[in-house]
């Protein structure tokens, strides 16, 4: 308890014991200082001469060279409110916790001004909780913001499921499933596994990443130049060039590496080869197909010529949550004021978990994101993913998601438009987001025609650039140097609160 309402309770022989400080505001701009006391929803109001008194008392008891205005505030130990402020304290001070606990799993027991506080907890949690003195803070918390008698108590509940908080409200954004068809995997010539389901030509019509085409090939040519950079400068180097058509055609070029030159011979007119690789303008000023990888398929499920146009429709599928930052509570202390973009621009900043490292193999299979408005954390954006195979052990031994997990997650073709909606006119960032998580969402993206054009920051770079005298620059060791909680890392969205937490520490101005 702080000393001021200590020294209130005890004026007078407890005149005002019903009275507890809220909080302390400096307002530079008005040269005031601003006391907010909480008092019980029991007592009906302050009178002006109990205010006149309490006025004094403060003048008396606090050395400031400024104005003193007091406020006055009813604690309401109002369900709705008490659970909304516990999700706050567990946002602010135990994110490892809030990403696993929502407001149905909180239940109340108020017999007047004593409230019985049940959490329902997943074992790994509740051990936690238990161990980390948690109840401890949270009561001084709750003992800080309310005018009650609370006990908390935590039940340990595997099979607690979150009942569905969404109202399915349909809409339509601008985004077009992406047209595929299947076809038959015969032979790999050179490079990955291609997955089996290409577009069609005819809806590649601008530059776009990691495109998977099929058709026959003709008027192929075998060229060869001399590498003038690198470690194959000097020597000649083979390349392919050749139309591919599936009813309509793009031109198509592979630069071959020395081990899959002789497998050039296998290229001839009319065969049949699935391709994966990029389209850009090349050097003749034409949309042009790069290839990296080929392998001899044939068709198996015709192009559905209508499915082009499908306008998705759907109901939204992740629940966006409000995030309350703490109060200014110290006030020698004042807001942080941030450099630039941050103090300006809205940024999502976001994290995910996959089944690998490779995003034209592997799959999302977590999305974590909060979002940062001119420098103050508002939202929360946090769901599984269904993939389409289960998840290898290697990967869940990182991040400890299990299929079982993940079995009842929106497939990543929903969940991906809602994050999408989410980042909207938003700057993006993360940690190492630009050699890795970007990967793999330009990739989800394509797969409803959606492009990722948000400006970038990788929160990576800035803490190089910092110099910070830490052993290595990983998020971990980052975090641990400014001081900020990684609880529950490689989990997408501790990690993003993280790096959220650590984008803004270092954005601070001097």
């Amino acid at each position: 308890m702080d000393t001021l309402t200590q020294a209130l309770i005890n004026y007078e022989n407890g005149k005002f014991n019903f009275l507890r400080l809220y909080d302390v505001i400096l307002d530079y701009k008005n040269e005031e200082c601003v006391f907010t006391f909480l008092y019980p929803e029991t007592v009906d109001q302050i009178t002006n001469e109990e205010r006149k008194e309490i006025e004094a008392f403060v003048k008396n008891n606090v050395t400031l060279f400024s104005k003193i205005r007091i406020k006055f505030k009813k604690s309401f130990l109002d369900e709705k409110l008490l659970k909304k402020e516990i999700i706050k304290f567990f946002n602010d001070s135990y994110p490892a916790i809030s990403s696993e606990l929502s407001q149905q799993q909180i239940f109340l027991k108020k017999d007047n001004d004593k409230v019985e506080i049940t959490l329902h907890l997943s074992k790994l949690v509740k051990d936690y909780f238990d161990n980390k003195f948690v109840k401890i803070k949270l009561l001084e918390f709750l003992d800080n913001n309310f005018l009650g008698s609370f006990e908390v108590l935590t039940i340990q509940d595997e099979n607690f499921e979150i009942p569905e908080e969404i109202t399915p409200v349909k809409y339509k954004i601008l985004a077009k499933k992406t047209s595929r068809y299947e076809v038959t995997p015969i032979k790999k010539l050179f490079g990955k596994d291609i997955s089996p389901f290409p577009e069609q030509i005819k809806n590649n019509n601008k530059p776009k990443s990691s495109v998977i085409l099929f058709g026959n090939i003709s008027k192929i040519e075998i060229k060869s130049f001399t590498a003038k950079k690198g470690k194959m400068a000097g020597q000649e180097k083979k390349y392919a060039t050749f139309l591919l058509n599936d009813g309509n055609k793009i031109e198509c070029i592979y630069f071959s590496t020395k081990t899959n030159q002789p497998k050039l011979s296998a290229l001839q007119e009319n065969l049949c080869f699935l391709c994966l690789g990029d389209i850009k303008v090349g050097l003749s000023g034409k949309l042009t197909y790069y290839i990296t990888s080929m392998t001899l398929a044939q068709l198996k499920t015709p192009p559905n010529e209508n499915d082009d146009s499908e306008i998705i429709s759907k109901r939204r599928v992740v629940n966006i949550e409000d995030i309350y930052e703490n109060r200014q509570e110290n006030i020698f202390i004042k807001d942080p004021v941030y450099n630039e973009p941050i103090a300006s621009r809205d940024i999502v900043v976001y994290d995910l978990e996959t089944t690998g490292l490779d995003p034209e193999t592997c799959e999302i299979i977590e999305i974590g994101a909060i979002k940062i408005e001119k420098g103050k954390i508002t939202k929360k954006f946090s769901t599984f993913v269904r993939p389409s195979s289960s998840i290898p052990e290697s990967a869940t031994k990182i991040n400890h998601i299990t299929n079982e997990m993940v079995e009842n997650a929106p497939r990543i073709e929903d969940a991906i438009i809602d994050f999408y909606k989410f980042t909207k006119d938003c700057m993006i960032s993360g940690y190492n987001n630009t050699e890795f998580d970007n990967k793999f969402l330009k990739k989800a993206y394509q797969k409803v025609n959606l492009t990722l054009d948000n400006d970038n920051i990788d929160v990576l770079l800035i803490a190089k650039s910092k110099h910070l005298k830490t052993s290595n620059s990983k998020l971990t060791t980052v975090a641990t140097a400014l001081g900020i909680d990684l609880t529950g890392a490689h989990r997408a969205y501790n990690d993003a609160f993280a790096t959220a937490k650590v984008l803004l520490k270092l954005s601070e101005k001097a």
